[in-house]
């Protein structure tokens, strides 16, 4: 025997004692029988009294839905007025430091963006009647 496996061996004799420990208590608990039914009673209950069903969910994606729009909208017009204002600015000064390309870029992301945004996500919702 090698000093150095003693703790690995000693390591492998407390889970197993454990383990032995833990089964015998399993054994000599006498748990109720009906238990796990009046568990599946009280979650009946609790999922009958839930306010949760499709419509409501349904309507949270509507809601979530046009909030991401009019976000995605709002970024698009920032993005597309700043890009803006930078080309003006390149165009106005011939030594500027802004590319005019690169604002020019920006304003063609920022208004697709913007696009997106307004009118599939907004004005589709609305003429689909979810929203109001």
């Amino acid at each position: 025997m090698n000093v150095k496996d003693i703790y690995y061996r000693a390591l492998a004799s407390v889970t197993m004692v454990g383990l032995s420990a833990m089964s015998a208590l399993a054994q000599a608990t006498s748990g109720d029988p009906s238990a796990p039914i009046d568990f599946l009673k009280t979650a009946r209950q609790k999922a009958s009294s839930s306010s949760l069903n499709a419509s409501s969910i349904a309507t949270g994606g509507n809601n979530a839905g046009i909030v991401i729009s009019i976000i995605f909208a709002v970024v698009g017009i920032g993005l597309a007025g700043i890009s803006a204002v930078k080309l003006y600015k390149s165009s106005q000064d011939d030594n500027a430091r802004e590319d005019a390309g690169r604002s020019l870029a920006g304003l063609v992301v920022g208004s697709g963006v913007t696009i997106l945004g307004v009118i599939i996500g907004v004005v589709t919702t609305y003429m689909i009647g979810s929203g109001t």
